[in-house]
């Protein structure tokens, strides 16, 4: 009996070891994360999982680890250690999110729309879920779909201002200018200081050949954000258009000057410049 007792203290006092152990790598790999030390992270969540492989606390070292992967440009790394977390807990919204946003910037959009259907299963008014199914789906061009989940999303935050813009640039892909217009329009009401808004209103005058409308918005909006140079250079090619070089070439050395790289737009300063 005593040497049993003696056994069962044995392992007792090693399982707290291992324990005690495990909490300081993941403890040092939070810090490290702190620290942007990602690699050493990594490497902490990685030995902390190994000793301890059932440990409840690993779908947070996974999703850490994944974390510092992304970070340090392993998406596929950060995939796995993604989707290692949900093994764990499959109803994680916050994992799937980011497991969501590493598919994105890995042109995986069939794998961020899978996580973003399984987030709206488990909270169906999810503001974040629908605005980008909304995208990924009007990327596919499947547009009453896109349109449903913006609809459903302005009925959870009416005053979602960034969703009523994307509907507006999608009701624009959609050759459903009029809607675009108006729709912009409303927002320009609501937020006349808001010059993005302008752009974006220029640019579908832009595209339907109404130099005149869309100069005066960039106009609108170089006005509002004057070192915004993306304004200036969209100002310089609608005065290419109208036959202005010389105030096209102005805006355009102001672009550059404000930091804008000249290899961007070579081509239109070519134009500004040309005999």
């Amino acid at each position: 009996m005593k040497r049993i007792l003696a056994i069962l203290s044995i392992i007792c006092c090693a399982t707290g070891i291992l324990a005690q152990e495990y909490d300081r790598l993941f403890a040092q790999g939070a810090q490290n994360i702190e620290d942007k030390h990602y690699t050493q992270a990594i490497g902490c969540f990685q030995k902390a999982i190994a000793l301890e492989p059932e440990n409840s606390m690993n779908e947070y070292a996974y999703s850490n680890m994944a974390f510092a992967q992304w970070v340090t440009g392993n998406s596929a790394d950060a995939i796995k250690s993604y989707t290692q977390a949900l093994e764990i807990n499959p109803n994680s919204i916050s994992i799937l999110q980011q497991r969501a946003r590493v598919f994105i910037e890995s042109d995986n959009n069939d794998g961020a729309l899978a996580d973003y259907n399984r987030i709206l299963q488990i909270e169906p008014r999810n503001a974040h879920a629908l605005f980008m199914r909304a995208y990924i789906y009007g990327a596919k061009e499947e547009y009453q779909k896109a349109y449903s989940d913006y609809n459903t999303l302005l009925s959870v935050e009416p005053r979602n201002n960034k969703a009523r813009l994307s509907l507006a640039l999608l009701y624009h892909k959609a050759k459903r200018v009029n809607d675009a217009l108006m729709l912009v329009g409303l927002l320009i009401d609501d937020e006349p200081e808001n010059g993005e808004y302008y752009y974006a209103r220029c640019n579908i005058e832009m595209s339907e050949g109404q130099t005149s409308l869309a100069l005066m918005d960039i106009e609108k909006a170089i006005e509002l954000a004057p070192e915004n140079t993306t304004y200036l250079v969209t100002a310089a090619q609608l005065m290419l258009a109208e036959g202005k070089r010389q105030q096209a070439r102005a805006l355009l050395d102001k672009a550059i000057g404000l930091g804008h790289d000249r290899n961007e737009i070579s081509d239109i300063y070519r134009r500004c410049t040309a005999k």
